[in-house]
């Protein structure tokens, strides 16, 4: 049988984990319907019986307050779950059941997981699983879901639960006060008498008491919708006049009052010495003084782990790539169709892969961030931060998703309960530097700064935020302006991340990266191909084959003339030391001689292939510029020109605006070794070099691809985040204007006070 589960559960719960644990690989990630709110589904076997899982958001409640909220409240009820796997904090029972006594009203089949049932014995709590069971009225499972311990016999209960599906599975209420009961029959009596979606009456009851908009919304549409709501309204005034406070207070006064006793009968604590490792590390990494240089101190070695530990395997995936290229040059005629495999397809997607393992590493210690709990204290140690711009620090949380991709970072905003929040907040993201500006970075930074490479794309991370959240502060000033909500802010207990879990979501974000090669990457590498192939006859103003054969033979005459002068040297000193009956080949004075004619051969030759290495350059560079590559470059270098950028930067940073790693590409392509780019890359450095690019115009450039707009796919979210394209329009004309502005100052100081030089 094929079975239908939902998981459900308070953020920070391990709910995931729990997700991961039963689906293991056999997951994918998309969108809700109709929403950009993150959808994760899956499937598992189980004794001969297949199980749909889907991974909904983290709640609270189903008050349908936020994005995730309406969604999760939304699957419940519509789409009619088999069974609901509601996971709870072990640790933190009071809180977490109260989204268990709204689950139990609603009716579905449910099975409860007790998860971190560890950090439950280490705060020295003591469970009674069977108990609390039977006071739910659902089976309970004791879990440790980052070991995978419990995993088999929850399976078993969700089978159990699925397959029995009968009264037994939901046989007690959530009791209320005297008073409240009483007002929650006068509304059921007339709910009843209209079937709402096959949904349970006291469930409909409880939510018209609780003054839950959506449900009001939806009784309206009834044929006694009127009447229904009339009572509602006198038992909400009956309720609020009695106990001197909102209907809703009192019903979740109540539902606390219903766990308290539940837990009074299951657990019992044991005080002999129990130990809150969590607290006890939050008093360093969250500390007033010490947060931030913490924070700061891990994300330097973040990029510092990128950039090292990745260099070893880039050089043997260039080396892979160079050997492909080479294979497919042998085997085809040299026509267009070659040129476009070999450098288009081959050469522009391999300059790309080249970057693979940096972006896996970046991902995978992301994930341990995350996995551990600590990426929520980061959110808590920016909130003074962003208070400054009128947000909080849960606004943080999306931007440091922006670290990995700016798209779905921008989805996060969904998480913020305010349209003001969720604008602010799209408006700041693309400035945090995603990985498809690691491999500019990369590139850039290690050619012009190849001892201080790790420290200059760190930098630009922490300028990226700077950036945000200057930007955050001028726009709630004018434009947003305004204070956030008042939220909390839930730190999940520290946990050890699994070797299984780390994988799961390194790859999961590694593998959209990788879908992006073989989809925009691969299209704009054979766009740039073709504005670099065509058109095909080239009038060139210089005779680039008769100035290299001039200087060949400038600098073997050279040679000559150096040959000639050693040899007389040679026989001159071996005539003197003939005289004197001594070995000349034996003495210092010859070795001496010959040490300086290979000093200075070695320097004609360096000088030859530097003479032609340049000429080279600057022939492919007179190509390039005339076909329609160079042509658009040149439309727009006299806007780039006061930046120290050429036409080249101008084609880069104009490709860069499909996707960000098309620059890298690009350069490929304009200096004629696309199919051997990275740091090590000395035709690209050279190149890069010769086309007039300095240390400080490098930085001037690694700051403007910070800044201006990320990529075509992060604009399209913009426009379905905040609905309209005033807000997009102006997202972009600001990231450009703010880039240009950046790198001009950075230039003109750099060359007053001579940085860089």
């Amino acid at each position: 049988m094929n079975f239908k589960i939902a998981i459900a559960g308070n953020p920070n719960c391990g709910k995931t984990t729990i997700f991961n644990g039963l689906t293991g690989a056999r997951q994918h990630v998309g969108n809700w319907p109709g929403v950009t709110v993150e959808r994760k589904s899956g499937h598992y076997k189980f004794s001969d019986n297949k199980f749909d899982v889907i991974d909904l958001p983290g709640t609270y409640s189903l008050a349908a307050f936020s994005a995730e909220e309406a969604i999760a409240r939304q699957h419940l009820l519509d789409d009619e779950p088999d069974v609901v796997v509601d996971v709870i904090d072990a640790s933190n029972l009071d809180r977490n059941l109260f989204l268990t006594t709204q689950l139990i009203e609603l009716g579905r089949p449910l099975v409860i997981v007790l998860n971190m049932m560890d950090m439950a014995e280490e705060k020295g709590l003591d469970i009674d699983a069977d108990t609390l069971a039977t006071l739910l009225g659902a089976p309970v499972v004791p879990v440790v879901g980052r070991t995978g311990e419990g995993l088999d016999l929850l399976k078993e209960k969700i089978l159990r639960v699925a397959t029995e599906k009968s009264q037994k599975t939901r046989s007690i209420d959530v009791i209320y006060p005297r008073d409240i009961e009483t007002e929650i029959e006068r509304i059921n009596s007339l709910v009843k008498a209209n079937n709402i979606s096959n949904r349970r009456h006291r469930w409909t009851s409880v939510k018209l008491l609780e003054s839950d908009k959506q449900t009001r919304d939806e009784v309206r549409d009834l044929d006694n919708g009127s009447q229904i709501l009339d009572q509602t309204n006198e038992s909400v005034d009956r309720i609020e006049r009695l106990f001197k406070d909102t209907s809703r207070a009192v019903i979740s006064h109540a539902r606390y009052g219903f766990i308290q006793g539940a837990l009074r009968e299951c657990v019992s604590e044991n005080l002999n010495d129990p130990t809150d490792y969590s607290r006890q590390i939050d008093r360093v990494l969250t500390n007033r003084w010490l947060g931030l240089p913490i924070f700061a101190f891990l994300m330097w070695l973040m990029f510092k782990l990128t950039y090292d530990l990745g260099s070893f395997p880039m050089e043997w995936i260039d080396m892979g790539v160079v050997g492909l290229m080479n294979f497919f040059s042998t085997l085809l005629p040299d026509t267009m169709f070659a040129s476009l495999i070999v450098d288009g397809i081959i050469g522009g997607v391999g300059a790309i892969a080249v970057f693979l393992p940096n972006i896996f590493i970046l991902f995978f210690i992301i994930a341990i961030l995350e996995d551990s709990g600590y990426m929520a204290r980061v959110a808590f140690i920016m909130d003074r931060v962003m208070h400054n711009i009128g947000l909080h620090g849960k606004a943080f949380i999306p931007m440091v998703m922006g670290f990995g991709c700016n798209v779905p970072a921008i989805m996060g905003t969904r998480i913020l309960e305010s349209r003001r929040d969720r604008i602010l907040t799209v408006l700041i993201n693309p400035f945090m530097s995603c990985s498809a500006r690691l491999p500019v970075y990369i590139l850039v930074a290690g050619a012009f700064f190849p001892d201080h490479a790790a420290t200059v794309i760190f930098s630009m991370y922490i300028l990226g935020i700077v950036a945000a959240i200057a930007t955050g502060k001028l726009f709630s000033k004018t434009i947003l302006k305004g204070m956030s909500k008042p939220f909390v802010l839930e730190l999940p207990p520290y946990q050890r991340p699994t070797g299984r879990s780390l994988a799961i979501h390194t790859w999961e974000r590694g593998y959209l990266f990788i879908q992006k090669m073989g989809s925009v990457i691969l299209v704009g590498s054979i766009l740039v191909w073709a504005l670099g192939y065509f058109p095909r006859e080239i009038n060139l103003e210089r005779d680039y084959a008769g100035e290299g054969k001039a200087i060949t033979q400038n600098y073997s005459i050279q040679q000559q003339d150096l040959t000639l002068k050693y040899d007389a040297s040679v026989e001159l000193s071996r005539s003197n030391y003939h005289s004197q009956m001594i070995a000349f080949e034996n003495s210092a004075s010859f070795l001496f001689l010959r040490s300086q004619y290979d000093s200075l051969r070695t320097h004609i030759s360096s000088q030859e292939k530097s003479e032609l290495f340049l000429l080279k350059q600057t022939e492919l560079g007179e190509i390039t510029s005339k076909r329609w590559i160079g042509r658009l470059g040149k439309v727009f270098e006299p806007l780039i020109a006061p930046l120290g950028f050429t036409w080249r930067e101008g084609v880069a940073l104009i490709t860069g605006f499909v996707a960000k790693e098309i620059v890298v590409s690009t350069y490929g392509v304009l200096f004629g070794v696309g199919e051997d780019v990275d740091e090590e890359n000395q035709g690209v450095i050279s190149g890069l070099r010769s086309s007039g690019m300095t240390p400080l115009v490098a930085l001037s450039f690694l700051v403007f691809t910070l800044l201006y707009t990320p990529c075509l796919a992060t604009v399209a979210a913009i426009k379905r985040e905040t609905g309209t394209w005033t807000y997009t329009l102006f997202s972009i004309f600001y990231s450009v204007s703010l880039a240009y502005g950046l790198a001009f100052m950075i230039g003109y100081f750099g060359r007053m006070y001579n940085w860089l030089s």
